[in-house]
């Protein structure tokens, strides 16, 4: 061989070892090794590149020299003294740390958008039914993005996807506050509005000249409140897809790195909290942030926070989510793709890692390595280079086929189905009731919306989030029996249909508009020229036309805006509704419990995962349409300035809107509670999967007592 034979044969040997060395690394799935141990396997590789390890009797001969070296006195060589230096590693208790923030902010998010709903409302003309489709398009990103990342982000850098999806939350946090940004705080009519009251106070009449004003501020008008919409339904659509990682792969991650598996659960229950917690602040900044007019220093001197005109600083509280999104990105691109660190000196590992190698470079030794089915016993889980090898086969097109074969056992299963259905229609008590609760308790009691959003904060969480956790405490402390549970869970879900009842009669009457009949419900616009008629002399009238009609005021005061008498009917309803709620979802997780023990384990993620998207699809999504669109039947005026634009609704026929809107929450709940009787019928003749275990664990011991071999 000559001189440049052997130099290109080295070469190339190492380009190949690098390769083999690169692949390596990535079929380790990151076990983490010493920098001694790359050394020893970089040269191995190189060697056997070389041939100077030409067939599989050096690899054992390798691996028996290893073997003896576990009994070998390990020489000490000095070393250089340094100085201790302390690091702040990544640790698991690190990243659920920052977990918790991000998910205090997103569901602090989730409840700021419905806190804000109504001043969204008013400023682009939104109908409620519209306005219920804008948060239902939050549900449909998270739905299609939880299913891809269930599939997709199987032996991922977990920590990488999460950090991706708190940038896209920040992005679309500043997507939903851009409409202020391009269309400003008052619309392209109202901007106008001070002209057109010089005409009026001139009695300026040129027909012509105000007609095409008109239709002129009506085409803007029009384009405004279109795309302004669009806009933000890219913000909830990028919002949905962004959170899909906050509830699954940081699950995922948290788990998989607990050196002591038995805190899992508390760790986990920690991060669950956070989501029923959070939407509280959320509710307390809207309060706070909808008493800041839009633009927030330049306040209009003739418009208060009680005014129907009164606008918020809506957008105030996507920045500061944009902002707080910002800062949680960076903790979690510190985080490397396993915490866990493998120890490394151990010998069965290092064994079982040079045997990894040998395979690389001598195809004749994983033969007899597979033949004699080499397998090494670590940490309770048996460790196959064969298996290994499979499981790194596994693609989407697997996993989605297995999934494809267990599912028309689940479809199958009685109980199961009965009990997703149940949880579907309870569903609506968030995504229906919770979501249009603070617009219910601003029309139908006359407050403003902030005070709307105290309220409702009160109802949605102070009851339901720590009914909810009180009774996944009871549940886990006595541990009843499925059966039990659900008889539990009929009765206080009953407790919740009586509590709708009684919410359908508590409510105050709607404010008196002069010559505003029933007749002129669910127009556009209401044309008609009022006249003093004989009660000029009367106060707390509304008059619908004030340039006409302040005429009758005998130069008294006048004020914009509706009057609404004072009703303490507030208190009566917010107190039953707190109760009634609070003893009601006591026992909601019993859904959770029977949807998870209805199943064997090998089918609890698909079972889960089934029943996420289904409550998703046909609950939280439909749910703020339809009851969206049944509010806006109950109103009475709209505000409409232009033909095509039916714009928000102005006033509601109370009495209406308190029993549509309560009688449709009794109606979905009462669903619930009929699925849920359904299900215990069907689990008396079911067999769950641990009753099936204990009974083949009575069965061996009455098999073992019959022969003799059982010994107390």
């Amino acid at each position: 061989m000559t001189h440049q034979q052997l130099s290109f044969r080295v070469f190339f040997a190492f380009i190949c070892c690098i390769c083999k060395f690169a692949h390596l690394k990535t079929a380790l799935n990151g076990k983490q090794t010493t920098s001694e141990e790359h050394n020893t396997l970089f040269f191995i590789i190189f060697f056997s590149t070389c041939k100077v390890i030409p067939s599989a009797g050096h690899c054992q001969s390798i691996t028996k020299r290893f073997s003896t070296m576990q009994y070998e006195t390990p020489i000490l060589l000095p070393r250089k003294r340094q100085l201790s230096r302390k690091k702040i590693a990544p640790s698991v208790e690190c990243f659920l740390v920052t977990m918790l923030f991000v998910i205090a902010v997103q569901g602090t998010y989730l409840a700021y958008v419905v806190g804000i709903l109504t001043n969204l409302e008013r400023r682009f003309g939104i109908s409620s039914k519209k306005s219920g489709s804008l948060l239902s398009f939050y549900d449909i990103g998270h739905t299609v993005s939880v299913v891809l990342i269930g599939f997709l982000a199987n032996d991922k850098h977990l920590p990488r996807i999460t950090a991706t999806g708190v940038l896209l939350s920040a992005v679309s946090m500043f997507v939903l506050a851009l409409p202020m940004v391009l269309f400003g705080a008052e619309s392209s009519d109202e901007a106008s509005l001070s002209h057109e009251h010089e005409y009026i106070l001139r009695n300026i009449c040129d027909p012509a000249r105000v007609i095409n004003s008109a239709e002129k501020n009506c085409e803007l008008q029009e384009k405004e409140h279109f795309w302004a919409f669009c806009i933000l339904i890219i913000g909830q659509i990028l919002a949905g897809i962004a959170a899909a990682p906050f509830n699954t792969v940081a699950y995922v991650y948290v788990d998989n790195n607990l050196e002591d598996k038995t805190k899992s659960p508390f760790y986990l229950s920690l991060l669950s909290s956070m989501y029923a917690f959070a939407p509280a602040f959320g509710f307390a900044l809207s309060a706070v942030i909808t008493r800041l007019y839009s633009t927030i220093f330049d306040v209009p001197s003739n418009v208060s926070v009680n005014n129907d005109e009164w606008i918020g600083a809506w957008w105030l509280g996507f920045v500061i989510f944009g902002l707080f999104y910002l800062a949680a990105i960076v903790p979690l691109l510190f985080f490397p793709k396993n915490l866990l660190k493998h120890d490394s000196s151990s010998f069965e590992m290092q064994q079982l890692r040079l045997t990894y190698f040998c395979y690389i470079t001598s195809n004749k030794f994983v033969d007899e390595i597979i033949q004699n089915k080499c397998s090494h016993d670590h940490d309770d889980h048996q460790l196959s280079l064969f298996g290994y090898d499979e499981r790194l086969k596994e693609t989407f097109c697997g996993q989605l086929k297995a999934a494809v074969i267990e599912f028309p056992g689940l479809v199958k299963n009685r109980v199961f189905i009965s009990m997703i259905i149940g949880w579907m229609f309870g569903s609506y008590l968030t995504s229906g009731y919770c979501t249009y609760l603070p617009k219910y308790i601003e029309t139908q009691f006359g407050h403003s919306a902030s005070v709307a959003d105290t309220y409702a904060g009160i109802v949605s969480i102070g009851s339901i989030a720590v009914s909810t956790a009180l009774g996944g405490y009871l549940l886990t402390k006595f541990n009843p029996s499925p059966r039990k549970a659900l008889l539990f869970l009929i009765a206080t879900w009953f407790i919740i249909v009586i509590t709708y009842l009684v919410g359908a009669i508590v409510g105050c009457n709607e404010p008196q508009v002069k010559q505003l009949l029933i007749a002129a419900v669910n127009q556009e616009k209401f044309i008609d020229k009022l006249e003093c008629s004989f009660e000029c002399q009367c106060t707390q009238v509304d008059f619908f036309n004030p340039w006409d009609l302040c005429l009758c005021a005998d130069n008294g005061p006048v004020e914009t805006g509706l009057y609404t008498d004072e009703c303490n009917a507030i208190f009566i309803y917010i107190a039953s509704m707190f109760m009634g709620l609070f003893l009601g979802n006591l026992f909601f997780m019993t859904t959770m419990m029977i949807v998870l023990r209805s199943v064997y384990d090998d089918e609890k993620v698909l079972a889960l995962s089934f029943a996420s998207c289904t409550t998703n699809i046909m609950g939280f999504i439909p749910g703020p349409i339809i009851f969206g669109w049944i509010i806006d039947e109950d109103c009475l005026l709209w505000h409409s300035k232009c033909p095509h634009d039916h714009g928000n609704c102005v006033i509601y026929d109370n009495k209406a809107f308190r029993q549509s809107f309560h009688l449709t929450s009794a109606g979905f709940q009462f669903l619930a509670v009929i699925s849920v009787v359904i299900c215990y019928i069907f689990s008396r003749k079911f067999t769950f999967p641990e009753e099936e275990r204990k009974e083949e664990m009575y069965d061996e011991y009455v098999e073992k007592q019959a022969d003799g071999s059982y010994v107390v």
